[in-house]
């Protein structure tokens, strides 16, 4: 039996239930990715994103020859032309089963379900597994029988129903019989040039992250809790970029914390058992995008804010873009995403509350531009984070509870490392000032396009109103 290992976000080869199955025969394998640009573009995936993940194909595929596993990249401009192509070399080469780990957004399903039903109808094995997750979407159920729409119940549900052995880890296959084929690889991975950051701040590497992740835990895991809120400090895992990938699974993380934690994941190590929670809430964006597929489609989870009159400003979006609003905090977020891919967390979630709130822009263009950009852009968890932040989402902040830019720089900070960092213009403000300006001309930066308090009074009745009429 020829067997295809069909590659999406799970470029690794420990712990691929995928890769594992499709080896067990020991019969001969190929490893399949595909690249789909148009379809990407239409997902506003980065190219910072792609670049970062044809470099992690790279490796992978030096993991896989050592299995004796070739790596054939195809090319299929939009997701409906797939079946058909993983078809057709099906039946070029003579395998018969089909492997891959699902993925959950509304597009990737009915992409899955469309090769499943073509390899079926030619008598073609079709194998697929859960891998982003521990327990599988649509399992976990509320006492009436629902699904979770808020985290800190599904997270207690989460635990209650988990089995130890769910987290039992698949070890990297033994080599294969070598395959005797040859296939022309449709798309260039190793000479991808667009990238707009300096790929060199992101390593790759199965191992090299397991080691990073490893040493993080370690030595700063239990002061994640209460570092993680602090841009300047190098306080967190930096680990999306690899879950995102698949690079390490969710497991293998949720079994490293158990390492460092006295083989518990709930109790004990404050800071890992934190950092437990927002494995956890990866996961529970996943539950949700396939319980809930309007969240895919730019339908907000709150159906009664879906038509908030946004004013959408364009200078102001401009602005924003640009990180240049005269809100130093949020200025610094943006620019640090420009320049290096990435946000800190709690950037993002001042930078989305400023925009959708002070603001007054529609979540789905702040949404978009963050897929634009980020190197960790992940459809579920940029979804969840930008409906959190805009009130419109599960386990939302109230409409009411809007963070003040000025007050979340005074207080994670407080001497303006960040600020100085990304904001070149204020470098040399004075500290008492580098939260907010007394003037910013006198620096070089600009005027703030919004006064904090009326903007945010604007928007409490904005949404005070919509809450009134539903």
């Amino acid at each position: 039996m020829k067997n295809i290992v069909w590659f999406r976000n799970d470029l690794r080869v420990f712990d691929n239930p995928a890769l594992s199955a499709a080896c067990e025969s020991r019969n001969e394998v190929a490893a399949v990715f595909i690249v789909s640009e148009s379809q990407w573009k239409d997902h506003c995936d980065s190219v910072n994103k792609i670049a970062f993940w044809f470099r992690c194909l790279v490796e992978l595929e030096k993991e896989l020859k050592k299995l004796n596993i070739p790596l054939v990249v195809l090319k299929s401009d939009l997701y409906e032309d797939i079946p058909q192509k993983l078809l057709e070399f099906a039946n070029m080469h003579c395998f018969e089963n089909i492997f891959f780990n699902i993925e959950y957004p509304f597009n990737e399903r009915m992409r899955d379900d469309e090769v499943t039903k073509v390899f079926e109808n030619q008598n073609k094995g079709v194998f697929s597994f859960h891998d982003q997750v521990i327990h599988k979407p649509g399992t976990l159920k509320t006492k009436a029988g629902g699904d979770f729409s808020v985290y800190s119940p599904f997270k207690r549900c989460w635990f209650a129903e988990l089995d130890y052995s769910m987290l039992e880890e698949i070890p990297v296959p033994s080599p294969v019989r070598k395959i005797d084929f040859s296939h022309a690889n449709e798309f260039d991975i190793y000479n991808y040039q667009e990238s707009r950051i300096n790929q060199d701040l992101w390593p790759v590497g199965e191992e090299n992250i397991q080691t990073m992740i490893s040493n993080f835990l370690e030595k700063k895991g239990s002061l994640y809790k209460t570092d993680r809120n602090f841009p300047s400090m190098k306080a967190t895992a930096m680990s999306s970029p690899y879950l995102n990938t698949g690079v390490v699974s969710s497991k293998w993380c949720l079994n490293q914390s158990r390492y460092n934690n006295y083989d518990s994941l709930d109790e004990g190590d404050k800071g890992i058992v934190h950092w437990v929670s927002e494995i956890l809430w990866r996961e529970f964006y996943r539950h949700i995008i396939f319980n809930y597929p309007r969240v895919s489609k730019g339908k907000p989870f709150q159906m009664r804010y879906e038509n908030i009159p946004w004013e959408n400003n364009p200078s102001f979006i401009s602005a924003w873009k640009e990180g240049r609003t005269g809100i130093p905090i949020v200025d610094a977020g943006i620019r640090q995403m420009i320049e290096t891919g990435w946000m800190h967390n709690r950037l993002r979630m001042i930078v989305a509350m400023f925009l959708s709130k002070n603001l007054l822009v529609d979540w789905k263009i702040g949404e978009e531009f963050f897929m634009e950009h980020l190197i960790d852009g992940d459809i579920a968890s940029n979804n969840g984070g930008w409906q959190w932040s805009a009130s419109t989402g599960t386990d939302a902040a109230p409409y009411f509870r809007i963070m003040n830019p000025e007050t979340q720089s005074l207080r994670f900070d407080e001497q303006g490392e960040y600020i100085r960092k990304y904001v070149k213009e204020l470098e040399q403000c004075p500290t008492n000032e580098i939260h907010m300006p007394k003037n910013p001309q006198d620096f070089g930066y600009v005027d703030p396009i919004v006064d904090l308090k009326t903007s945010r009074q604007k928007a409490i009745d904005v949404f005070g109103s919509i809450k009134k009429e539903t």
